[in-house]
Parts: C-alpha cells; sequence; structure tokens
C-alpha cells in the first residue's frame, strides 16, 4: 500500500470508531447512566408543559469528549498492533501514534476539564446568558479552575531523566503521575468495597414480605395521584380562562385552591418516584443476596474478597519492602501475589514456549504485570458506580441529564488515565531497544525503522511503581473507616 493510502486508513478507522461510539451513546450508555443518576428534587410543575425531548447542550458536548476519547484510545492501541505485526511503515505509525496521543492529552488536560466547569457554571434560567454584558466574566469564572489544574500539574517534579524528553513525553508523565494516583485511590476504593461485601451481606438481605409491603404501599400511592391528578384536571377545566388584563392575571394566580392541588399532585409525584426506586432495590438486593447464597456465588464472592485483601497485603509489602521492587525495572509494577501465582500457573499450559533445552521461555514478571493491571481494572469496574454517583453529590447536581452529563466526562477522563498507565505497563514488557529520545537523529538519512518504537514516546513505569501503592493504601484506608463510621452510626441502608 501507498503511505496515502494507509494514512486515508488510519483516518477513516479514527472517524468509524468516533461515529459508532457516537451512536451507542445516544441509544444506550447515556440513558443507562440518567438512570443511574440520583434525583434529589421534586418533579416539575403539574399543568405547566415540560420541555420538548430535545438533546441538551452539555449532553452532545459530554458524548463528543468521550467518542474522541474512546477513537483516540482506539487508534493508539492498533498502532501498538501494527507495531507488533509489522503493518504500515513506521513512519506513519508514528505520526498517528503522536497525533492520537496529543489529541488524547488534549482532551484530558483541556476539553474535559473545561466542558466540566462549563456544565457546572452554566445556568439554564439564564435564556440570555449568550447576549449578556457579563458573559466574560461568567467565561473566566468557568475556565479558572481549569487554569489552576494546569498551573498545578505543571508544577509535578519529574525525575532528571525524564526532563532530556520532548515536551509531549513530559507532559505524558505528568498526567500518568496523576492518574497513577488516581487509579490508586479508586483501587482501594474498591477493594475494601469487596471485602466489606462479605460482612454486611447477611444483614442487608430484604424479606418476600417487605418486597410485598412496599409494592402495596407503591400500589396506593399511584392510585392516590391518579385521583388528585384527575381532580386537578377537571378543576383547571372548569375554571374560567383569564383575559388579557392585569387585574384578571393577578387574580387567576392567586388561586389558593389550585395551587394547593398542584403542590399536593408534585408532593405524590416525588413520592411515587422515590417509592419506585425503593422497589426495585429491594427486589435487586433480594436477587443478588440469593445468588451470593449459591455455590457459583459464594465461590465467585469469597475469590473476590480473598484476592481484595491480598491486593491490600501487597500493596503494604511493597511499601515496607522496597529494595525488592526497586532491585530490577521490570518488577515496578502494579504487581501483587496473585498475579504472579496465575502468571506462573500459566507458564504450564501448552500454549506457551519452550526453548531448545525444554524449559519455559514465558516471561512470567511481564505477565504478572498485565494479569494484575487486569485485576485492578476490575477493581475500578466494581466500584465505578459508587464513584459515578459520588461525583453528582459532591456538586449537588440534581438534574438527571445534567448528572448523565458529568458521568460521561468522569468516564472519558478514567478511560484515558487507564489507558496511558496500561501503556507504560507495556512499555516494561517491550522495552525499546534504543535511545527513547524520538525525533533529535543525527543521522543525516533520518532515523531508522528501529527507532520510531512507539514505546520510546513514553516514560517508563518504575518511577510510578510506589506511588501506586501509597495511594491504594490511602484510598482502602479512607474507604475502610468511612463504611465503619456509616455503619457505626446509621446502619446499613439499601443501595438505591
Amino acid at each position: 500500500m501507498t503511505a496515502a493510502t494507509e494514512v486515508f486508513l488510519v483516518v477513516a478507522s479514527g472517524g468509524f470508531l468516533f461515529i459508532s461510539c457516537r451512536i451507542f451513546l445516544q441509544k444506550k450508555l447515556y440513558k443507562d447512566l440518567q438512570q443511574l443518576a440520583p434525583q434529589d428534587t421534586l418533579p416539575g410543575s403539574a399543568v405547566t408543559p415540560q420541555s420538548s425531548s430535545t438533546q441538551p447542550w452539555h449532553s452532545t458536548l459530554a458524548q463528543t469528549c468521550f467518542s474522541l476519547c474512546f477513537s483516540e484510545c482506539s487508534i493508539l492501541f492498533c498502532m501498538l498492533m501494527c507495531q507488533g505485526l509489522d503493518w504500515l511503515e513506521p513512519r506513519i505509525r508514528l505520526l498517528s501514534w503522536r497525533i492520537a496521543l496529543f489529541l488524547l492529552l488534549f482532551t484530558m488536560l483541556l476539553l474535559v476539564p473545561i466542558s466540566f466547569s462549563l456544565i457546572l457554571t452554566y445556568r439554564p434560567d439564564n435564556p440570555g446568558f449568550v447576549q449578556s454584558r457579563a458573559l466574560p466574566i461568567r467565561v473566566a469564572f468557568a475556565l479558572a479552575p481549569v487554569a489552576l489544574f494546569v498551573f498545578a500539574l505543571s508544577y509535578i517534579p519529574l525525575p532528571a531523566e525524564l526532563l532530556l524528553y520532548n515536551p509531549l513525553t513530559a507532559v505524558t508523565a505528568r498526567l500518568v503521575t496523576l492518574g497513577t494516583t488516581v487509579l490508586g485511590l479508586l483501587s482501594g476504593l474498591g477493594a475494601v468495597s469487596g471485602a466489606w461485601g462479605i460482612i454486611k451481606r447477611s444483614r442487608s438481605t430484604p424479606s418476600a414480605s417487605s418486597i410485598v409491603s412496599a409494592e402495596n404501599a407503591l400500589e396506593r400511592v399511584k392510585n392516590d395521584l391518579r385521583d388528585r391528578s384527575r381532580d386537578l384536571d377537571d378543576y383547571a377545566s372548569s375554571k374560567p380562562q383569564p383575559d388579557g388584563s392585569w387585574l384578571s392575571r393577578m387574580s387567576f394566580k392567586r388561586n389558593g385552591q389550585q395551587s394547593s392541588m398542584q403542590q399536593e399532585v408534585i408532593g405524590l409525584q416525588a413520592l411515587e418516584e422515590q417509592m419506585s426506586l425503593r422497589v426495585v432495590a429491594l427486589k435487586r438486593n433480594r436477587i443478588a443476596a440469593e445468588y451470593a447464597e449459591s455455590f457459583t456465588g459464594k465461590t465467585i464472592t469469597w475469590s473476590w474478597a480473598v484476592y481484595c485483601v491480598c491486593r491490600v497485603c501487597s500493596s503494604a509489602f511493597n511499601i515496607l519492602s522496597p529494595t525488592v521492587s526497586n532491585s530490577s525495572p521490570s518488577s515496578a509494577s502494579y504487581g501483587d501475589i496473585v498475579a504472579h501465582v496465575l502468571a506462573w500457573l500459566f507458564s504450564f499450559l501448552p500454549i506457551s514456549a519452550t526453548g531448545d533445552e525444554g524449559k519455559s521461555q514465558f516471561d512470567i514478571p511481564s505477565l504478572s504485570k498485565q494479569i494484575s493491571l487486569s485485576l485492578v481494572g476490575v477493581i475500578i469496574l466494581c466500584s465505578l458506580r459508587l464513584v459515578l454517583r459520588g461525583v453528582t453529590r459532591v456538586f449537588h447536581v440534581t438534574s438527571r441529564k445534567t448528572s448523565a452529563s458529568l458521568m460521561l466526562l468522569t468516564l472519558a477522563q478514567l478511560m484515558g488515565i487507564y489507558l496511558l498507565s496500561t501503556l507504560v505497563q507495556l512499555r516494561t514488557t517491550f522495552p525499546p531497544t534504543l535511545s527513547p529520545v524520538i525525533g533529535d537523529s543525527q543521522d543525516p538519512q533520518g532515523p531508522s525503522d528501529d527507532s520510531m518504537n512507539l514505546f520510546a514516546t513514553l516514560p517508563e513505569y518504575s518511577l510510578f511503581g510506589g506511588l501506586f501503592d501509597w495511594s491504594f493504601l490511602i484510598g482502602a484506608a479512607g474507604c475502610a473507616f468511612a463504611r465503619w463510621v456509616r455503619s457505626s452510626f446509621e446502619g446499613d441502608d439499601l443501595d438505591v
């Protein structure tokens, strides 16, 4: 293939991934996030017509950011696969890699934080926002947190060897430092949550009678809401419509009986929604409890809890014995005991490569790092629901659509952070053979194919291993303390 054809294939693949992700978000993920979002406010007026179902601007912005992040992450992994399979020209791979990495960093450092700030500072009750004279002040107020974030990120210290890299690699290293801390905190949160569920599982199992009682109460509320809504409609239709005079409009607005009926209907709507959520939570918790009591459920649940405990112990061991993890760069990773055991068992499979002497040539340390990173991803996924709902509660967001947009931006940021950590791990597994400084070759004929190794643009993970262990233990300790305090003062609540 010619170079133009290869460039066209890369661009077309990125566009296809972007459009496919947008379609999936509109049909599935965004609606699921709206259902996950907490609803803490009363419904709208019972007689005022609701706004149209057109997609709000923040939904389009969040979906665009997520789709861009997903497409660039996919392009980066595709370029690594092309390098391993020796597809595409090395220059095309390197150019596509750098562009995708730049767009990913731009999305994570600027686009997502700016979108987050704009959504939080936007006031929908001001229709003349764009024409307002205070627009520059509002924009500056929205961009101030982003500027502080970028300024603080620039002060993250880098090792002396990273100062020789190009600016793109230095920015990547700083973002990986921040991302490693975030992943460690989330992993500690998920590990404690996984182990805590074993202790509190039997105390929060709803009975069949409680579900029936909740359903009967919900049905009574629905009947009351139906009757009161009918009464309100009959009363509104029997009242004469006001004419254009100011006095008639004021008397119409002072109708106390109609206002009281409207407030009663709104209250019943809010009560119906909360009781519906409670019934759904009761049924979900009972199904989960029944599955947990089965043999398969007990095996999976206890195995996962044991792994979470082992992961906490491994992080503590890595911190207390730094000489073990620093003895070689390849061992500085998300290492844990379970991952090493699984990698050792995997080396006995027939698919493992063997040398001339019949000995296994399988790289057990490298495989254990990838297994450990995958298990860390599973831990984060298990705690993702709690994290996403916590984002909306921290910022006191009450709109379901706004909450879904913020959740989608958070998912985009976490996806990019996890991808960068995975790439840095892969660099340790497949280290470049030459100098990692790309683009500074003194060869008059240009850099060779070997000097265009994509991993050479990434920092080594040995610089970040201890940071993950510390943040993991801090997140685990904080989550355990918070759960202990909550269970001591509030008891066990339903997972609504």
